[in-house]
């Protein structure tokens, strides 16, 4: 847990995500250094891995285990999900797995 809420990003995905053993990299813009390149994500924290698509944000604060994917276009009225990752379990808007 304390590692996970130690990792911060703020991301516009820009190309396909891979799945590797222990996290997926993309092509993604960072819009805190302004600049793209590939980025990884830890697999821990991207279990709403299936929603992502090309135009989609991804934002994770520091001190917490949330991850926002704010949708370009929405899926079934949805824009906005919420990945939470607990030692209880992976919750998607407040779901479980």
């Amino acid at each position: 847990m304390e590692y996970n809420s130690n990792i911060e990003f703020n991301l516009v995905i820009e190309g396909p995500t891979t799945a590797e053993p222990n996290y997926y990299e993309m092509n993604a813009k960072d819009l805190i250094l302004n600049r793209s390149g590939r980025a990884k994500v830890d697999r821990g924290l991207g279990s709403i891995v299936p929603n992502w698509s090309i135009g989609d944000t991804l934002t994770k604060s520091k001190g917490n285990s949330i991850v926002i994917l704010k949708k370009k276009k929405p899926i079934l009225g949805t824009r906005i999900f919420v990945s939470e990752w607990t030692c209880n379990g992976s919750f998607i808007n407040g779901e479980p797995l």
